[in-house]
């Protein structure tokens, strides 16, 4: 009947995160020299750790109870699909959570396992080396439940310098002397000669060093939850331990005494409160710019006869209210002449912009501006450079038919201080070989700005996702439709004729990421205006995160 609980847990578990982000679940073993044996441990990775390289985590270490592994808090406890959850719903932060697995060590260094010297000295070490985990103590998170409540409660009082805050699940953490039903009685830590050592307990428990860190001057938050009718008697025992500290640490402890015993529903009931608090203990995480960035190729306007009903003095309001409506903070125009971009932005008001004439260098010909929200961003520099073997002055290159340009901007964010590089072009129509050339100078160009700079470009590619060009750039950059976290939406078709040439799967407008740029959504906008095309072309509309 107990396994079948169990099942019935899981699947409920299971049923609830479906559309969470889902972290990855990956297993360790090391050699311990301490405990002279393998040392097993399991390792929660949050939804997005592999894309975003450069990022750091805080971490959560979890211990089991008495006679337990690593597993009891996946199943039936459930912590996988509660952190990944809570995280989604943005109740926590993202975080590294390590599992380790020592069967009836306690987490002391006992009559036979050293388990907390393994713990402190081996594990977390082998930990911190293997993942991208941050290691200042304000970053550093520890929970148990049973005897991983009393080893945790151990732990931050004796090292309270190591530990930003702590849950303590029905901790079996008693005073004087465990129950005689307790597995305390009989398992190897507290043992002499074959029989449970009341004085090895003593040395061993909390008690023996609370005035120590009291005396200390750090106080590590913790939070205790228990059953009211816990068959070992951890209501009272919780309630002696928060009496003992209330005073010693006012604001920086919690005591939660809820329906049940000393069993997995409690625990699984009590972890996202836990969770909460712990979360709210750790070090404030910088804060990290979202932003709405557009691809749009707006026809160039003098391509249209006076009568036209696409003439641009028509097409202008629907362009603008296109980018106002999207909410873009950054737009990569392409084919636009500098009346276009004069027009948009004396419309659009809160846009500065940057481009030069690719024929000139100047004000003549197309360009592929950038227009750039005043109270979003600061431009800090920009360049023009010619998608030709001679990129600094106005040139064709290979065999293309006309001059294409690449914009680059240097921006820094107002809100959060954080710098990114925007670039924004379009390939030549008909340079096969153009196109090609045209993707590896980029390539060049993203790999001058350094490893660690967040990088966006949009661009008319003049081709779908299959030419050497696209190739090359993703030897530095990533197509945010391929790495977007929702599913896309607008269909597949980014040219349109103004409705005459609308083929399927036609995408050759993109927008491309650097690798720890997270892509949260990609939309293509195919809106009409009773009946009327904005442009020739439908943007392309992303939302980002910067790392």
């Amino acid at each position: 009947m107990l396994g079948l609980c169990r099942a019935l847990c899981c699947l409920m578990l299971l049923s609830l995160a479906l559309g969470v982000r889902a972290s990855e679940l990956v297993t360790q073993v090391f050699h311990s020299q301490i405990l002279q044996r393998d040392y097993r441990y399991q390792v929660l990775l949050p939804d997005g750790y592999a894309r975003q390289q450069a990022r750091q985590y805080p971490v959560l270490y979890l211990l089991h109870g008495a006679g337990g592994e690593e597993g009891e808090w996946l199943d039936p406890i459930g912590v996988r699909q509660t952190v990944d959850k809570m995280v989604s719903q943005g109740q926590i932060q993202p975080m590294v959570v390590v599992l380790p697995a020592h069967a009836q060590g306690w987490w002391v260094d006992g009559a036979r396992d050293r388990s907390e010297s393994a713990l402190l000295q081996e594990l977390m070490p082998h930990a911190q080396s293997h993942f991208r985990i941050q290691t200042a103590r304000q970053t550093q998170l520890i929970a148990g439940f049973s005897a991983g409540g009393y080893g945790a409660l151990n732990l931050v009082l004796k090292y309270p310098q190591r530990f930003a805050a702590a849950a303590l699940l029905s901790p079996a953490s008693y005073d004087p002397l465990p129950p005689a039903h307790s597995s305390a009685m009989t398992q190897p830590p507290f043992q002499t000669g074959g029989k449970f050592d009341p004085g090895r307990w003593q040395a061993l428990n909390y008690t023996a060093h609370i005035d120590a860190y009291k005396r200390s001057g750090i106080k590590v938050p913790l939070y205790i939850l228990s059953g009211d009718h816990d068959t070992f008697g951890i209501a009272l025992q919780s309630a002696q331990l928060y009496e003992r500290l209330r005073l010693h640490q006012p604001g920086e402890i919690a005591l939660r005494i809820v329906d049940g015993d000393h069993e997995d529903p409690v625990w699984r009931r009590g972890l996202p409160e836990a969770l909460m608090f712990l979360n709210a203990r750790l070090r404030p995480v910088a804060m990290r710019e979202t932003l709405r960035v557009m691809s749009y190729n707006i026809r160039c306007g003098s391509c249209e006869r006076a009568n036209d009903v696409n003439h641009w003095s028509r097409r202008k309001f629907l362009v603008a209210d296109v980018i106002q409506k999207s909410d873009a903070d950054v737009i990569g125009l392409q084919e636009a002449e500098l009346f276009q971009v004069q027009d948009l932005s004396s419309l659009l008001r809160d846009f500065a912009w940057v481009g030069l004439g690719r024929d000139d260098g100047q004000e003549k010909g197309e360009m592929t501006a950038v227009l750039v929200r005043r109270s979003a961003f600061a431009i800090t520099s920009s360049k023009t450079l010619w998608l030709s073997p001679t990129p600094d002055r106005p040139s064709k290159g290979w065999d293309a038919m006309l001059n294409r340009t690449l914009t680059l901007l240097h921006l820094k964010s107002l809100r959060t201080g954080q710098e990114l590089s925007f670039l924004n072009t379009h390939f030549d129509h008909i340079g096969k070989v153009a196109r090609n050339e045209s993707g590896k100078l980029i390539a060049k160009v993203v790999q001058e700005l350094g490893p660690n700079r967040a990088v966006i470009m949009s661009g008319d590619f003049n081709s779908d996702a299959n030419f050497p060009g696209y190739q090359s750039l993703n030897e530095s950059l990533r197509d945010a439709a391929r790495m977007s976290l929702t599913p896309l939406s607008g269909g597949g078709i980014s040219f349109n004729g103004f409705g005459t040439d609308l083929q399927p799967n036609n995408k050759i407008d993109y927008v491309f990421v650097s690798p720890e740029v997270e892509v949260l959504s990609h939309r293509l906008i195919t809106e009409l205006y009773d009946g009327l095309y904005p442009s020739d072309h439908f943007p392309v509309l992303v939302q980002l995160r910067l790392p």
